[in-house]
């Protein structure tokens, strides 16, 4: 893992370098994380990125953390402001074109760093995380493995009487007994609710004997995060209307996966599952995008809307997750998370 995250880091300074960058400040613990593969924290560490070199500025209690990448970055113990020893660290190098970006950095501190002079650059390292390295994949794939198997464990023992909560706590513990880190969203919904895409689960609305099923769960394993839904009827007296609704968003999901390859215009994806859902009279009910990127964040670009422009490239994770939401009665969403190669996609949900 630390290999691919020193080529992170050297690919970024090539970024730096082709955009006549001197250097490049860092805050977010999220993108430390993506350049040295450790868990960091907001507060504990300062990166200045050069296109030749990367230090870290850190506290001393924070220095063992680090040793993993002493190799590839220059750790340097601060007993102060740890940006402010950034930004001396840049003067004594001599370094004028930096950079920083303010999506991820509070108001003080960026406002510090433009009064110094740094260029807002925004998005230069979520562009880059969009395609995902060999080790990314890997720990998306057993995010998404933890997912999936806690989804198997669970549902079979989803009963009559049950309530959303009761299904909710069930579902955290079957992904943290299975290694997750943390899970950051966890959706489980019934009848009426169903129709609610970010429903909060209640301990007070139980299932009954014939009902609708919603969950979309996933969970933070090393950092990396699955995103999971499924839909279902409880009961023997499925109505016919949520049959049909079932099968329009199941046809509209394959329609969209179907299509994921490198090259394709982000755009034809929400195209193809939304031209299903409207084609079958049910458009106005399709009422958010057909999926979006994920790794490091649940929600990542690229972003699957029509109006999105760019091509999907190879290595993107993106979900596919048409839904179709009747208010007052029900609704259904089914959604995996897909490996985009060159000549298709790769499921990463286990199922």
């Amino acid at each position: 893992m630390q290999n691919l995250a020193k080529q992170r880091v050297k690919d970024f300074q090539k970024i730096l370098k082709n955009a006549n960058m001197q250097g490049y400040i860092c805050v977010s613990a999220l993108q430390m994380r993506y350049f040295t593969g450790l868990d960091l924290m907001d507060g504990e560490a300062v990166f200045l990125i050069t296109p030749r070199k990367a230090y870290c500025l850190t506290k001393e209690m924070i220095l063992p953390k680090m040793q993993p990448v002493k190799d590839f970055i220059s750790l340097k113990n601060v007993a102060g402001d740890m940006l402010a020893a950034a930004l001396d660290l840049a003067v004594k190098n001599k370094l004028t074109q930096l950079a920083f970006d303010p999506q991820t950095i509070d108001f003080v501190r960026g406002e510090k760093l433009a009064q110094a002079g740094l260029m807002r650059m925004e998005g230069i390292i979520g562009e880059m995380r969009k395609a995902k390295y060999e080790d990314e994949v890997d720990l998306m794939k057993k995010s998404c493995q933890i997912a999936a198997q806690a989804f198997a464990e669970v549902k079979p023992q989803i009963k009559t009487g049950m309530s959303e909560e009761d299904v909710r706590v069930l579902m955290a513990v079957a992904m943290l007994k299975r290694g997750a880190d943390s899970i950051p969203f966890n959706i489980v919904c019934f009848g009426e609710n169903c129709a609610d895409p970010h429903h909060e689960p209640s301990a007070k609305r139980k299932l009954k004997k014939n009902d609708a099923v919603l969950m979309d769960f996933g969970c933070f394993y090393k950092g990396y995060c699955s995103d999971m839904t499924r839909s279902w009827w409880h009961g023997d007296k499925e109505p016919a209307e949520y049959q049909k609704i079932w099968h329009i968003v199941a046809m509209a999901k394959e329609a969209a996966a179907g299509i994921l390859k490198a090259g394709l215009p982000i755009c034809e994806v929400d195209k193809a599952a939304r031209g299903v859902i409207e084609d079958s009279g049910y458009g106005k009910y399709f009422i958010h995008t057909t999926g979006h990127g994920i790794g490091l964040e649940v929600h990542e670009s690229p972003i699957e809307r029509s109006t999105t422009v760019g091509e999907l490239e190879e290595n993107f994770v993106v979900t596919v997750e048409p839904g179709i939401y009747l208010s007052g009665k029900y609704g259904v969403r089914l959604e995996d998370s897909y490996l985009v190669g060159k000549t298709g996609a790769k499921n990463l949900t286990q199922k």
